[in-house]
């Protein structure tokens, strides 16, 4: 069917399901004549995803990702069902922060996720209250989990501080009024916690461009204890996000300020970074657009006269750094402390499991305090992908 290959009881108390799907694509930096970048081919993901249901109330998921020759577990959790508004999670699975964080990978608008995902936590191992009220009203979720840098994912940690994560998402017309408010959805997120880090794991994140994955901003680490900087404290993260869907059309915005204390032998301060994007699109066939992706109407088959759907779209970035880290904490000579990007899109549906995207982005960059300049990244960005 539509969500996969799956086997199931007479009773529907047992299932199993089957999903997976790969992302092949082709980068090129036109005009780009560096070293620090390389016009490639790449696998960027191959994933197997295993979800079933055991005695009706309790869900299981095992995702894992092959790309690059090795074995990622990236969700392993179990969900207990007790009521629509109360429900348990265990294990590792997405933190309730990041917006386009939340969303599948296969249902991107763009290749790749924007700025604001860049500082929000990834996957980590924890134990969450999740739930809605009213239908689709009301959905929140409420989290203990051990806590990962910005962008960041992981699968143990070494401290006794944990990260309280939450959020809070409400579709206020979506039982009536307006109709074309229906696909309104506004929220808040964040997390709070306590970490310490050190030269072999800084817990501190390095921030890239989103097309291009090329770095503008690290902080030092010589793997000495007066040459590396660590988080060293209160780390804060606050993120206001919405969404919009009306028919053909779609608009998603998000923000994000995350603000870290840190060390750098015997100096400590707090660095705040900020992210923002705005994200559009228009599916030109009319096909339905949602939260959850494009669903084409009419999938390819040229016998039959149809052609799939056809979307165009547009996003704009932000991702501001914080200067006080030069020149001691970053070094000016090959760190950004921001950069602001355009792109837009084309993605052709042939059907619900098959797609074509093609992305160009433009990334400028603000020079450091002290420091050079860099030039504009311009990103040209294919890729074939199924999924089912």
């Amino acid at each position: 069917g539509e969500e996969g290959f799956a086997l199931r009881s007479a009773d529907g108390a047992f299932s199993l399901r089957f999903q997976g799907g790969a992302q092949y694509d082709a980068r090129f930096f036109p005009g780009d004549r560096g070293d620090a970048v390389a016009d490639a081919f790449d696998l960027r993901r191959v994933r197997a995803d295993l979800r079933g249901t055991v005695y009706r109330d309790f869900d299981f998921r095992v995702n894992l990702d092959y790309a690059g020759n090795r074995v990622d577990v990236l969700d392993a959790y179990l969900d207990a069902r007790f009521a629509p508004a109360l429900q348990l999670r265990v294990g590792k699975f997405k933190e309730p922060v990041g917006l386009e964080r939340l969303q599948s990978v296969f249902i991107l608008t763009f290749a790749e996720r924007g700025f604001p995902t860049a500082l929000a936590p990834n996957r980590d191992v924890g134990a969450q209250l999740h739930g809605s009220v009213g239908g689709n009203l009301i959905a929140y979720a409420v989290g203990v989990f051990n806590g990962v840098p910005d962008g960041g994912s992981g699968d143990q940690d070494e401290s006794d501080s944990k990260d309280l994560s939450g959020r809070v998402f409400v579709h206020p017309f979506a039982r009536g009024g307006i109709e074309a408010l229906k696909g309104l959805g506004v929220g808040v997120a964040g997390t709070l916690g306590k970490h310490r880090g050190s030269p072999a794991a800084t817990g501190l994140p390095t921030l890239r461009t989103t097309l291009g994955r090329s770095t503008f901003l690290r902080y030092n680490a010589d793997g000495t204890t007066g040459g590396t900087v660590v988080a060293d404290g209160r780390r804060t993260r606050i993120s206001p996000q919405g969404y919009w869907y009306w028919r053909n059309l779609g608009l998603l915005g998000e923000y994000i300020r995350t603000r870290t204390e840190v060390r750098r032998g015997d100096v400590a301060t707090e660095l705040t970074h900020t992210a923002w994007q705005i994200v559009g699109s228009w599916v030109v066939t009319g096909d339905p657009v949602s939260y959850r992706g494009v669903a084409p109407t009419r999938p390819f088959d040229p016998r039959r006269g149809t052609w799939g759907a056809l979307e165009l779209a547009f996003r704009i970035q932000r991702l501001e750094g914080d200067a006080v880290a030069f020149p001691l904490l970053a070094d000016p000579a090959q760190s950004r402390p921001a950069a602001d990007g355009f792109t837009i899109g084309l993605n052709w549906y042939l059907n619900r499991a098959v797609r074509f995207l093609l992305d160009y982005e433009r990334t400028r960059f603000d020079g450091a305090p002290g420091g050079g300049t860099r030039s504009a990244e311009n990103v040209l960005l294919s890729r074939f992908q199924v999924a089912f």
